[in-house]
């Protein structure tokens, strides 16, 4: 049997070189990644992210589905913490949106890739605010967990696309397994909240 700490070491010395997966086990086992965050990466990167997907029209869900991660990371990393997506992922966002990582003024240089987003839902379908930081996003603990009652009167008064308190693009389905929304803050098919915060 491998030790603890043989594993870790095999990280640490391990190479930046993406040919190379190195995917370390957490102690729950599920994988961790982005044990080394990219360079230079700063907050402008990921607050340019979240421009350049507002203005393609893309919802937090849709984009982590293209690129390949879950909804609640792309969340996070919008919101300024850069090492919950993995190297390949930021990569893509780039590619993506023509934004440079690593400098430390990353703005987009162009248009050409930005793509409109067709969304299929039903119309005046109320739509719910994935920002945790909105004020229509009611905060409750349930056993120490924190959760998020989302207000989908207040985000979405009138059908419309983006929240009517904070701007955010609206998310009518779950983020997490695609299933229409319904009152409360958990999907009942999947058991994941829809709206979560950063840690």
């Amino acid at each position: 049997m491998r030790s603890a700490n043989a594993g870790a070491n095999a990280v640490r010395g391990a190479s930046r070189s993406h040919d190379v997966d190195i995917c370390p086990l957490d102690r729950r086992g599920n994988k961790v990644h982005n044990i080394f965050p990219v360079k230079n990466l700063d907050t402008e990167f990921c607050r340019n992210v979240k421009s350049a997907r507002r203005e393609a029209g893309l919802t937090q869900s849709a984009l982590a589905a293209e690129i390949g991660c879950k909804q609640s990371a792309l969340s996070m990393f919008e919101q300024g913490d850069g090492t919950k997506l993995s190297d390949a992922v930021i990569e893509k966002l780039a590619k993506k949106f023509n934004l440079s990582v690593g400098s430390q003024n990353s703005k987009a240089v162009g248009e050409g890739n930005r793509q409109l987003s067709a969304l299929n839902f039903k119309p005046y379908s109320r739509g719910f605010c994935p920002n945790p930081s909105c004020p229509t996003n009611k905060e409750y603990f349930v056993e120490e967990v924190r959760l998020f009652l989302p207000d989908r009167e207040a985000a979405d008064p009138v059908g419309g696309k983006y929240c009517a308190m904070c701007g955010e693009l609206l998310e009518r389905r779950c983020p997490s397994c695609g299933a229409a929304v319904h009152a409360g803050a958990i999907c009942s098919l999947c058991g994941q909240p829809y709206v979560v915060a950063a840690k």
